[in-house]
């Protein structure tokens, strides 16, 4: 398929559709329900977007096209096709980059880098370790040490004048390719246990008894509200601050079956 125009809504649903069929015919045990699983919504709503019954905005796009084998180009082909073809839901692909999953990442990865990357949207942000000591307590060699890091991912790169700059504005980290993403949350939870106490930040807990027959749309909802408040936070032109937003499910007890 030739992606150098833009393509419909329509087609995206078309390419879905073959791929579900392309999977299901290497697996045959493979089903709607683990296609939807993969791309991290409910069966539900995938049955409606493939048959015609939702419609297929730029927005859905976004989020389910970073988990299929397209580039970055072809993303924004469809994109641009959504648009054009619902003025309501247009949405700029400027200012609305799709989520990239990245496919390298520092087997050192921790808590800073991805701090310090979220620093670049920090208004009148400085890119000088200098600068950036001020706000990240960490010794100078330590920023430089993160800051090739950060490049290495292709997440900055140095311009023109040679100071650094941000590559990719919306991008996600699999963590069952990598691992290491693990003790990066573990890192994330030990801030909070800090942080949370001394009045910075909120944090409340529930614990109560479910179905477990209801978990995958418990985690397809707290991945929907994740995003929709991530992108609440971040559509400020004003940013002044990065902070940490962790949301867990697990059990409490353990499984007898």
């Amino acid at each position: 398929m030739n992606h150098s125009k833009s393509m419909s809504s329509a087609d995206f649903r078309e390419f879905l559709d073959r791929e579900l069929s392309q999977r299901s015919f290497l697996n045959p045990n493979y089903s709607l329900r683990a296609f939807a699983r993969d791309l991290g919504v409910d069966s539900s709503f995938l049955s409606k977007l493939l048959n015609g019954k939702r419609s297929m905005t730029a927005r859905t796009i976004l989020t389910l096209a970073p988990r299929l084998s397209l580039t970055e180009d072809q993303i924004q082909s469809y994109v641009r096709g959504a648009n054009g073809r619902r003025r309501r839901f247009s949405m700029s692909h400027e200012n609305y980059a799709p989520i990239v999953e990245l496919d390298n990442v520092s087997e050192q990865l921790d808590w800073a880098h991805l701090a310090l990357l979220a620093m670049f949207d920090l208004k009148g942000f400085n890119p000088e370790t200098s600068s950036i000591n001020q706000r990240l307590d960490f010794p100078c060699e330590k920023l430089e040490v993160l800051l090739t890091d950060l490049a290495a991912m292709k997440l900055i790169a140095k311009s023109e004048d040679g100071t650094w700059c941000k590559e990719k504005n919306r991008y996600s980290i699999c963590s069952r390719k990598f691992p290491r993403l693990n003790h990066v949350k573990r890192q994330i939870l030990e801030q909070a246990a800090i942080m949370i106490p001394e009045n910075f930040g909120d944090h409340s807990a529930m614990t109560f008894a479910i179905s477990e027959a209801r978990i995958p749309e418990a985690n397809n909802r707290i991945i929907k509200f994740r995003r929709e408040l991530a992108e609440f936070l971040h559509e400020s032109d004003d940013k002044d601050h990065v902070y940490h937003l962790s949301i867990s499910l697990f059990p409490a007890i353990k499984n007898l079956r």
